[in-house]
């Protein structure tokens, strides 16, 4: 998978959950485990703001913030009920406890290669390799942007990795406000995002848009990307059946 350098991984120094966020995914927490006692793992969890929020809001609760930067991993506050490991995606096999909730928040779209096809295959992957290290209750916490065609429906997520993954186009692109530049981002329709969780064998317990409306977009991008529209979505993920028989 590609990385992100030192100047790119700056830019994600900050939380994106928010307080509606927070309370979209707290609701589900409570619903799931009404004793605040449960283990997490927070995969990309950066400089650990949301692990922390976590653990002030569940006493019982202890977590483990796995993130490959060792710039925000270095930024994390120290908690006795915190671990943090220096580890990527690709690698999530090493991690060898099993927790009752996984977070990948933000961070499918960020597991590319140097094509579209192998991105999703990465997606997919990632999905099934997460849902093996969770316990008989566990649960999988995801947030996403999601872009949803005007005409064809997961149109924008491909424009948006040609333009962000060329390395021709990377000067350009970044002066236009693409951090990923160089690199890559691979976004999906709410549709695709709902196929590959399938995929994976996976069943969704609870799915939310915690923002007011859909991000706003200039005309211009949104034609040039074929967006009708652009929006933050919850899915709350379950193993299913079939997939606790045959392993994740």
């Amino acid at each position: 998978m590609r990385q992100l350098d030192d100047s790119q991984i700056e830019a994600f120094d900050t939380e994106y959950v928010d307080d509606a966020r927070w309370r979209t995914v707290k609701a589900c927490i409570d619903r799931d485990f009404p004793d605040g006692a449960f283990t997490f793992l927070d995969v990309g969890g950066g400089i650990g703001v949301f692990a922390d929020r976590t653990l002030a809001a569940y006493p019982k609760s202890s977590g483990t913030v796995v993130e490959n930067s060792a710039i925000l991993l270095s930024r994390n506050q120290p908690n006795t009920r915190k671990t943090v490991l220096l580890e990527s995606i690709e690698n999530i096999e090493h991690v060898e406890k099993k927790y009752d909730i996984i977070c990948l928040h933000w961070l499918l779209h960020h597991v590319v290669s140097d094509t579209y096809a192998h991105t999703r295959r990465n997606q997919l992957w990632s999905l099934r390799a997460v849902s093996a290290l969770l316990t008989e209750r566990g649960r999988i916490s995801i947030f996403e942007n999601a872009y949803d065609g005007i005409l064809i429906d997961n149109l924008p997520g491909r424009i948006i990795y040609r333009v962000t993954s060329s390395q021709a186009a990377s000067g350009i692109v970044r002066r236009l406000g693409a951090n990923t530049a160089g690199v890559g981002v691979c976004f999906l329709s709410k549709k695709q995002w709902l196929l590959t969780i399938h995929d994976a064998r996976l069943g969704v317990l609870d799915y939310a848009e915690p923002d007011i409306g859909s991000w706003s977009l200039s005309m211009l991008r949104r034609i040039c990307l074929h967006v009708r529209r652009r929006f933050v979505g919850h899915f709350w993920l379950c193993t299913t059946p079939a997939s606790r028989r045959s392993g994740g």
